[in-house]
């Protein structure tokens, strides 16, 4: 298995055959989602002007019940547009990696299909279910933290208080993401399985990428802080047009790697068990 430096240079030359696509990929992600945001708050408005939601001093008020159901609605929209174009992304970025030159325009292939969007869609269900372990409790206290700092913030005599209060909780907050992605990161190759392997069903492509990450989690972390140096760039907005790609092709190379190395290993057991039944008929 390459090291983290080894990874980086050897992916270099596949995103310059790809950067135009892999920047194409960053405008359209970008677009759609501003194109869903102006769509929200137009809604809103809509609602909001013509009586339908109450009006407030804030211009989105979710406290709302016909704000907050169009903002549910929203959001699943999204989930359902996104989803099969961010697994179409995965199979070309990993294709890329592979060194197989494959046309841009598969990353919208599995928009041509209903089965294969009923596998994705079956698929993150199974993959969320197995997330929401750990994002229930970690919202649950996140939520009470910021109920405690709202009733600190209306003491006006605490202030102190409020302070430190809000400093802990950041740093609570902040420990909880970090441990979630943590969590989480067991399930960092599914997507990209899928991609290999669609017609596998959910259960086999969760099992096996929590293998495959299984004692390799050091490596996806030191390659995500290798990278951490180019987010100071992003600050000027412009460079994150080619730092994102950069940053999802390292990271599938690095998928691509934990992947590759456990099929060595699975055909070494193979061997192993071939070699035993030969001994055995001997």
């Amino acid at each position: 298995m390459k090291t983290v430096k080894e990874l980086k240079q050897s992916v270099i030359p596949r995103l310059m055959c790809c950067w135009g696509e892999n920047c194409a990929i960053f405008f359209i992600t970008l677009g759609g989602l501003s194109a869903a945001v102006l769509a929200w708050l137009l809604t809103a408005d809509f609602l909001t002007v013509t009586g339908f939601a109450g009006v407030s001093e804030k211009r989105i008020n979710l406290s709302d019940g016909k704000i907050l159901a169009v903002t549910a609605a929203m959001l699943v929209l999204i989930w359902l547009i996104s989803t099969p174009f961010s697994y179409g992304v995965k199979w070309y970025r990993i294709q890329q990696v592979r060194g197989n030159s494959v046309h841009a325009r598969s990353v919208f292939s599995c928009y041509s299909s209903f089965k294969r969007m009923g596998q994705i869609f079956r698929l993150n269900s199974v993959l969320l279910s197995k997330k929401l372990v750990f994002v229930v409790p970690a919202a649950a206290v996140l939520a009470a933290g910021i109920f405690l700092l709202n009733n600190f913030r209306e003491r006006e005599e605490k202030e102190m208080v409020f302070s430190i209060a809000a400093v802990l909780f950041l740093m609570i907050a902040a420990g909880i993401f970090c441990a979630m992605i943590i969590f989480n990161m067991k399930y960092a190759a599914v997507p990209f399985l899928f991609a290999l392997e669609p017609d596998k069903p959910p259960v086999y492509l969760i099992e096996k990428s929590c293998r495959i990450i299984k004692g390799h989690t050091d490596y996806l972390i030191e390659t995500l802080l290798s990278l951490a140096v180019w987010l100071v760039p992003c600050v000027m907005i412009f460079p994150i047009i080619f730092i994102f790609p950069y940053f999802h092709m390292v990271y599938t190379g690095a998928i691509n790697e934990l992947i590759l190395a456990d099929g060595k290993d699975d055909n070494s057991s193979a061997d192993v068990k071939r070699g035993d039944k030969l001994a055995a008929g001997n």
